[in-house]
C-alpha cells in the first residue's frame, strides 16, 4: 500500500472552517481530481459531507464513530486502521481530510501533495506540521493564488536508523523458490512475490499452491516476512545484519532487498523465532539510538 495525503493548506496551517473550505481555487480542484481519480480516498465524515456525495471514478471510504451512519456509494469504517484494512494491501490510498484523519495518517504517509494557499485565513481545522527533517520538497509548481508541492520522505542509508525502524510483517501461507529456464513461458496470471533474472534462468518465489498448480518444482518451503524500511539504494549492511542475527539463532534465511521493503524468507517452522530475533535486533538499536526510532518504518 502507498499512502498520499492530499490537502490545501493556508500559510497559517488552516485547511477548513465550519466544515468547508475557506477558499475556492479552480486550479486546486482540478489538481485534486487528477491526483485522486482512479484511486481509493479515505476521509472523515465531515469532509465527506462538505463534498456532498461520492465522487465518480474513485472509491470513497468514510471514517466515522457513528455506528449507524451510512451514505450512498461509500464504504464506512469506524477507525483509520479499519479504513486502511478495507482499502487493501496493494492500493494507492489518497487521504483527503479532515484534520484528525490527517494527523492519524501523517506518520504512515509515503507522499504529501499539498496546495499551499498564499493567504492567512481564519478556520477551525489545521494540517499537521510538515517537518523539513522528515519531508523533502520533490516538486513545485506555481499557480494563481497558490503553489503546488509534492513532498517525499528521503530514503535512509544509515544502518543504525534502518535497524531501529524494522517493522516486520508475516504473510499468510507457504512460499517456495522455483527455478525456470530463461525462455520458458510462464502460465498466465502467475504472480511471483520475487523474481530474480540471471543468464542461466529465473528464480521465482511463489505460493506453494501456485507453484503446484503451475507444475513447477519448488524448494525451500518458507514463510514470507516483509521488512518495511525506507532504504536508500546506497544503504550498506541491512540485509547482512538481519541475516547475521538470524544465523546467530540458527535460522536459515534468504533476503531480497527492495526500495520500500526488504523481503525475508525463512523456514515455515521458524517464522515465530525469526520475528522474535528481528524484534530483539530492532529493540537494541532503538535503545542505542532513541532519537532515530520510527523514522524509517512507515508504510
Amino acid at each position: 500500500m502507498s499512502i498520499t495525503l492530499v490537502a490545501a493548506v493556508a500559510r497559517n496551517g488552516v485547511i477548513g472552517a465550519d466544515g468547508g473550505l475557506p477558499w475556492r481555487l479552480p486550479d486546486d480542484l482540478r489538481r485534486f481530481k487528477a491526483l485522486t481519480m482512479g484511486h481509493t480516498m479515505i476521509m472523515g465524515r465531515r469532509t465527506f459531507e462538505s463534498i456532498g456525495r461520492a465522487l465518480p471514478g474513485r472509491e470513497s471510504i468514510v471514517v466515522t464513530r457513528d455506528a449507524g451512519w451510512t451514505a450512498p456509494g461509500v464504504t464506512v469504517a469506524h477507525s483509520v486502521d479499519e479504513a486502511l484494512a478495507l482499502a487493501g494491501p496493494d492500493t494507492e490510498v489518497m487521504v483527503v481530510g479532515g484534520g484528525d484523519v490527517y494527523r492519524q495518517t501523517m506518520d504512515l504517509a509515503d507522499r504529501l501533495e499539498i496546495t499551499h494557499v498564499d493567504a492567512d485565513v481564519v478556520g477551525d481545522t489545521r494540517f499537521p506540521e510538515i517537518d523539513p527533517a522528515v519531508w523533502h520538497l520533490a516538486a513545485r509548481q506555481d499557480s494563481s493564488g497558490c503553489w503546488f508541492a509534492s513532498y517525499t520522505r528521503p530514503p535512509v542509508s544509515d544502518l543504525a536508523e534502518l535497524l531501529a525502524g524494522l517493522d516486520p510483517e508475516l504473510h499468510e501461507g507457504e512460499y517456495v523458490f522455483c527455478t525456470v529456464p530463461p525462455d520458458m513461458d510462464l502460465p498466465a496470471g502467475l504472480d511471483p512475490v520475487v523474481t530474480v533474472r540471471e543468464a542461466a534462468g529465473r528464480t521465482l518465489v511463489l505460493t506453494r499452491d501456485a507453484a503446484e498448480n503451475a507444475g513447477l518444482a519448488g524448494t525451500f518451503r518458507s514463510a514470507w516476512i516483509t521488512l518495511r524500511v525506507r532504504s536508500a539504494l546506497t544503504a550498506v549492511g541491512l540485509t547482512a545484519a538481519v541475516a547475521t542475527a538470524l544465523t546467530r539463532d540458527g535460522i536459515a534465511c534468504n533476503v531480497s532487498a527492495g526500495f520500500h521493503h526488504d523481503h525475508l524468507f525463512v523456514p515455515v517452522d521458524q517464522a515465530d523465532r525469526a520475528l522474535a530475533a528481528l524484534a530483539a535486533l530492532a529493540h537494541v538499536r532503538r535503545r542505542k539510538h532513541p532519537e532515530q526510532s520510527g523514522l524509517s518504518s512507515q508504510v
